[in-house]
């Protein structure tokens, strides 16, 4: 059984029957493994996404649905599992900002780190979607919320909460004295 799937659908698991909730999860993981054998080809950069994050919530979010929760409660199971999993483990990336002035390194390390693994070898092209799902916005809130003292996380609105544009930033407000929320 795929670990992220079943993590994922734990957040459900107070929905059902303890035996409905083992055939949810046997049948989540099977819609997973189906998605990953059906995409096999993949480009490895791609494979980053799909397998530990797009496929899961695909195969978690769908199973669900079928099994009788209603779509924005399924849709807030995942939501839930990415904010929690994001808040765990960007800890030792907040942590290490707080050891002699690391943080300035932060914004610029993002934006090479983000241009790396969100390119076009991994599929992704720079373009305004029409929908994209909240969970991830949230996730990023799970990240980036709580940053070092002097960097500020901060965007006025996010396409998959229905803005026209995310203007996500982090601000070093130590080189900013002008800053204000």
């Amino acid at each position: 059984m795929n670990v992220i799937v079943s993590l994922m659908a734990a957040g459900a698991k107070k929905n059902f029957s303890k035996e409905e909730f083992k055939r949810i999860r046997k049948e989540a993981d099977a819609r997973y493994r189906r998605l990953v054998s059906e995409n096999k080809d993949e480009p490895k950069a791609l494979k980053q996404h799909t397998g530990m994050n797009i496929f899961p919530a695909i195969a978690v979010y769908k199973t669900l649905v079928r099994h009788g929760m209603e779509k924005e409660a399924a849709a807030d199971v995942v939501r839930q599992f990415f904010v929690k999993i994001c808040g765990i483990m960007f800890k030792p990336v907040s942590w290490y900002q707080h050891i002699g002035g690391n943080y300035h390194r932060y914004p610029a390390g993002m934006v090479k780190n983000s241009l790396r693994d969100f390119s076009p070898d991994a599929g992704f092209e720079y373009r305004m979607p029409e929908k994209v799902n909240p969970a991830f916005c949230d996730s990023d809130d799970a990240k980036y919320g709580n940053l070092h003292k002097n960097l500020k996380w901060a965007r006025t609105g996010t396409i998959g909460k229905g803005a026209s544009c995310c203007d996500f930033r982090i601000i070093d407000i130590s080189r900013c004295p002008d800053y204000k929320d």
